[in-house]
C-alpha cells in the first residue's frame, strides 16, 4: 500500500510539517507508554477524529486504510492472546487458556498499532513532500542532499504504483491476460514485473541526469523557489502537545 499526498484545504494541510511531526511523536510516545486496551481505544478514538475533522479525511478513507493493517494486526492480536502471562482465566480450551490480562494486552497492543499506522497515514496525506524538505533544509539545516532523498522516495513510490496500473490495463488490452495455471501466472508476473523495473530505471535515470545536468549538489546551500510555510500556528499547537504528552505520561 503506497499512500501519495492528498491537495487539500483542511485544518492539518495549513500547519507546517515540523509541527505535525512534533505532534506525531507525542501520540507514538503515548501510544507506547499506556499500557491498557481501555487507553489505547481512548487514543485511538482521538486521533481518528483529528483525522476526519482536522485532516478532512473521511471515514471511508479511514476504514480502507486501517482495513489495510488487519491482515498483519490479527496474527498478532491471536499470538499475544495465547501468550500473554495472566492469573484471571476466562476460557480453557485444552492445555492452552485465554486470561483476562491477555485479552487486555492483545487488545492494547493491536489498538497500539493502529493508532500509530493511522497517524503516519494522515501525516502523509497533509503534508507536502515539497514542504517537507523545505522545512529539513532551511529550519533544521540538515543537508538539502539528504532532504531531496526524503522527497523522491515520497513522491517515486506513488509514480511507480501509477505505473504498474497503466502496465497492467496495457496488458489487459493486448490480451495478455493472467492464466489459470501456475506456469501461465508465473509468466505474466515475470513479464509485469520486468516491465515496472525498466521503467523504474529509466525514470532514475532521467532524474539522475536532470540532476546532473543543473549542478546538483555542486554548492553547499541551494536556493528555493517556494517559501516554507508559517510555523507561527504550528509552534503554539506543538508546544501544547507536548506540555498534553507529559502531563498524561505524569500521572497515567
Amino acid at each position: 500500500m503506497i499512500i501519495p499526498y492528498a491537495q487539500g484545504q483542511s485544518w492539518l494541510h495549513r500547519i507546517d510539517p515540523l509541527s505535525k511531526l512534533v505532534l506525531i511523536l507525542c501520540i507514538a510516545l503515548l501510544a507506547t507508554r499506556f499500557q491498557t486496551s481501555t487507553e489505547q481505544a481512548c487514543l485511538l478514538l482521538v486521533s481518528i477524529v483529528i483525522a476526519r475533522f482536522a485532516g478532512g479525511i473521511t471515514w471511508i478513507g479511514q476504514w480502507k486504510a486501517l482495513s489495510f493493517l488487519i491482515v498483519f494486526v490479527l496474527p498478532l492480536f491471536i499470538i499475544t492472546l495465547f501468550t500473554a502471562p495472566g492469573r484471571t482465566p476466562l476460557i480453557e480450551v485444552g492445555v492452552m487458556s485465554i486470561t483476562m490480562e491477555g485479552m487486555d494486552m492483545a487488545g492494547s497492543v493491536s489498538l497500539r498499532m493502529f493508532t500509530l499506522f493511522l497517524t503516519s497515514y494522515v501525516y502523509i496525506k497533509t503534508t507536502d513532500p515539497q514542504d517537507l524538505v523545505a522545512s529539513l533544509t532551511q529550519v533544521l539545516r540538515i543537508p538539502y542532499r539528504f532532504a531531496f532523498g526524503i522527497s523522491m522516495a515520497l513522491t517515486f513510490l506513488p509514480l511507480l504504483q501509477e505505473e504498474g496500473r497503466n502496465i497492467s490495463a496495457a496488458h489487459h488490452i493486448r490480451g495478455r491476460r493472467q492464466g489459470r495455471g501456475w506456469g501461465e501466472r508465473f509468466t505474466w508476473w515475470t513479464t509485469f514485473t520486468t516491465a515496472v523495473v525498466y521503467n523504474a530505471v529509466r525514470r532514475v535515470q532521467q532524474t539522475a541526469a536532470a540532476m546532473e545536468s543543473k549542478g546538483f549538489g555542486a554548492y553547499p546551500d541551494r536556493t528555493y523557489l517556494r517559501p516554507i510555510m508559517s510555523w507561527e500556528k504550528g509552534r503554539i499547537l506543538a508546544i501544547i502537545g507536548v506540555l498534553i504528552t507529559i502531563s498524561l505520561g505524569w500521572f497515567i
